[in-house]
């Protein structure tokens, strides 16, 4: 069966619709739905409680607070919903924290709608993960062929980056900073990008989740390199609160600020949304550790540094 009335409330899904060419069976998106421009009429099914201007620290205590009371972070627009008569939904089941979750959804859809709707819910952790939801969808648009062409275009690209950081004898450390108050490093598939483009990922593990890490913790690893890039953090946003990290005393003693090594990325864009955009996600982190061996075109628009070189 192809489904021809979609509902995306996941910004990876509606750029995986839009890669696959299916966008005209999109009829409704979520309001974290920014890519590619021209899904940016369709109407927007959720809302959140979380507010753009609340801090980092602000925003990690409203997630505590409203799992602690048992409350999502994310409303649905039943009466939009209803009345855009969709047949296929699709969400996730990976993080409460990131978009509308599958038990959200579960809970309310047979009775708000009336009849039954087709649920894809993608939960990856890796980047073959991701690849499957890909296939997945695609399957379920029809569009099965484009689909193993994207793959193929999509591996290629990555297996460029592998083969030419082969030879690199001395491959650096790196910590990627998913947040920022409190730290934390990115799990998932971002350690395997960090692996593929040439470097060391300390303090997180391919396939786990995001950890919690302490000042003492980044200290201790000292890389030569960090990156950071929060997630739903846009370049502005995070040189808004870049001074979160230069304010503690432990960041000015570490080898990758002391030795001008630290860039940020776009993470509303890139890296936290599992879908085509990983993989100018993996040519970010080689455009940053191997300078002299790739142009992707990203720097400037997807990432920017050394930090000391910012105007925050």
């Amino acid at each position: 069966m192809s489904y021809k009335r979609v509902i995306s409330l996941l910004p990876a899904a509606t750029e995986i619709i839009c890669a696959l060419d299916s966008e005209n069976c999109l009829v409704g998106i979520s309001h974290e739905c920014d890519f590619p421009d021209q899904i940016s009429h369709l109407p927007k099914c959720t809302s959140t409680v979380i507010h753009s201007k609340q801090s980092s620290l602000e925003i990690d205590q409203m997630v505590a607070q409203q799992a602690l009371a048992g409350l999502s972070l994310y409303q649905l627009d039943w009466e939009l919903i209803k009345s855009l008569q969709p047949d296929l939904i699709i969400t996730q089941d990976q993080c409460k924290v990131c978009a509308i979750h599958l038990d959200d959804l579960k809970a309310q859809i047979q009775l708000a709608l009336g009849y039954p709707v087709a649920i894809i819910s993608i939960n990856p952790s890796t980047i073959d993960d991701i690849f499957l939801n890909i296939k997945e969808i695609a399957t379920a648009l029809s569009k099965s062929e484009l689909a193993e062409t994207l793959l193929e275009d999509y591996q290629d690209r990555l297996d460029l980056i592998a083969h030419k950081v082969k030879h690199v004898k001395q491959k650096p450390s790196l910590v990627f900073i998913e947040w920022l108050d409190p730290l934390m490093t990115a799990g998932h598939w971002t350690p395997s990008l960090i692996s593929l483009a040439g470097a060391h990922g300390l303090l997180s593990n391919p396939g786990q989740n995001s950890e919690k890490i302490t000042w003492s913790d980044l200290k201790q690893a000292d890389p030569d390199f960090i990156l950071i890039s929060p997630c739903g953090f846009n370049l502005a946003r995070i040189k808004q609160e870049i001074h979160l990290l230069q304010a503690n005393p432990h960041w000015a003693t570490l080898k990758a600020v002391k030795e001008n090594r630290v860039f940020i990325a776009d993470g509303n864009a890139f890296f936290n949304r599992p879908g085509p955009r990983i993989i100018d996600s993996a040519e970010i982190i080689a455009e940053i550790l191997q300078v002299n061996q790739f142009y992707f075109g990203l720097e400037g628009s997807a990432w920017i540094g050394p930090i000391s070189q910012l105007k925050v």
